[in-house]
């Protein structure tokens, strides 16, 4: 029974993992969208900033001591060219990264929000790719190997081992 049962989840394991590239391929295109949606904003941050002899460095640190309205913009434009350079540099992350890891890297560093997005919309396929494959056998291998050592233990701890005449 427990073979049978690490086996199913092996193939759990491989009908999940399979699914990591194309979400990860999702995840970045969506990425990509928000980056594109910050750019314009913080670009015309710095026009506006340098046309008074600031860097958007020094606008920032300037930020920090502001008061009312000044204080009330520079929260709104501190919160985007944060968020940018933030996003802008996950991307980086995972353009950098090769198609096998990419997935490795996005489940150890997500933003959760965006995650969640792709979530929504996110159909898992069959995949066609050496990638999908990959980790399809990588996720068949892991639960199986996993749920096989554990069944073992628990077998040889209950009894369940074989015995022979």
């Amino acid at each position: 029974m427990g073979r049978f049962l690490a086996f199913i989840l092996g193939l759990a394991g491989a009908v999940i993992a399979s699914q990591g590239p194309g979400f990860t391929l999702q995840y970045m295109q969506n990425l990509q969208g928000r980056v594109d949606e910050l750019r314009p904003i913080v670009e015309e941050f710095e026009a506006n900033v340098e046309q008074h002899g600031y860097t958007r460095a020094t606008a920032m640190s300037e930020c920090t001591t502001a008061e009312g309205l000044l204080d009330a913009l520079c929260t709104t434009y501190r919160s985007a060219v944060v968020r940018y350079e933030l996003l802008t540099a996950h991307l980086a992350e995972l353009n950098a990264a090769s198609d096998w890891v990419r997935p490795l890297i996005l489940a150890r560093t997500y933003y959760k929000d965006i995650a969640e997005s792709v979530h929504e919309q996110f159909e898992p396929a069959i995949p066609a790719t050496l990638q999908g494959a990959a980790y399809a056998g990588g996720g068949f291998a892991v639960l199986w190997g996993g749920a096989s050592f554990i069944f073992g233990i628990l077998g040889a701890m209950f009894g369940g081992g074989r015995r022979y005449a």
